[in-house]
């Protein structure tokens, strides 16, 4: 069966790419918002669309789940992050995502991005960095109003299931990522059914007022 990949962004780096994968006998369909750039490069892949990829129904209606390959080539830090959280919720079976520097790029790893690249940085450098450094901050601005924060587990938390907690529900934030204290090792979108721990800490994705809601039971 031939390989199905959608790029998303058909700037310099997405068009590119798709080029050469459609030259190289893949099925490709590129999604842009700018007409002129999906008109480009029509001639050029299987399928091109004019679409808004930040919205989640549109994410839907092209069958992401069922591609090999997702790849996320858009530069903008917003639209990059709404769309991989999006695409892993959609069970994207791979996600290739672009980032515009390591702070970035940490970012796209901890929502679920399965590889990262850093067109403009050298590769090795790229692959020897690590997904969390020790010195990660406790906030990290995303949309004017959106953050990542990194809390310790609240009291009220501790022996309880993500599926209990209902955090979604309760507080309008996303769980991104849990890991114990002084380990470097990450359980990336965790399943409903993980138990919260004493040690652990929580990376937490949400609107700044509902996150100062959540931290103020860590307090």
């Amino acid at each position: 069966m031939k390989r199905k990949v959608i790029v998303i962004g058909l700037g310099k780096f997405g068009s590119n790419l798709a080029k050469t994968l459609a030259a190289e006998g893949v099925e490709v369909l590129g999604i842009d918002k700018n007409e002129k750039l999906v008109e480009d490069i029509s001639p050029d892949i299987s399928e091109a669309l004019v679409a808004d990829a930040t919205r989640k129904e549109v994410l839907k209606s092209i069958g992401v789940e069922e591609a090999d390959q997702v790849v996320v080539a858009m530069s903008n830090l917003s639209a990059s992050v709404l769309i991989v959280l999006y695409l892993r919720e959609l069970k994207a079976r791979f996600i290739l995502a672009k980032a515009n520097d390591e702070d970035h790029a940490r970012i796209l790893r901890l929502l679920g991005a399965d590889r990262v690249v850093i067109p403009e940085q050298d590769a090795a450098l790229r692959e020897a960095r690590t997904l969390i450094t020790p010195n990660m901050v406790d906030f990290l601005p995303l949309l004017p109003d959106f953050l990542i924060a990194k809390l310790d587990a609240p009291d009220e938390f501790i022996g309880h299931s993500l599926k209990e907690l209902d955090l979604r529900r309760r507080y309008h934030v996303y769980i991104l990522a849990i890991r114990k204290k002084h380990s470097t090792k990450l359980i990336v979108l965790p399943p409903a059914e993980h138990i919260i721990e004493k040690d652990e800490e929580l990376f937490v994705l949400g609107k700044k007022e509902y996150l100062s809601k959540l931290l103020a039971q860590s307090e």
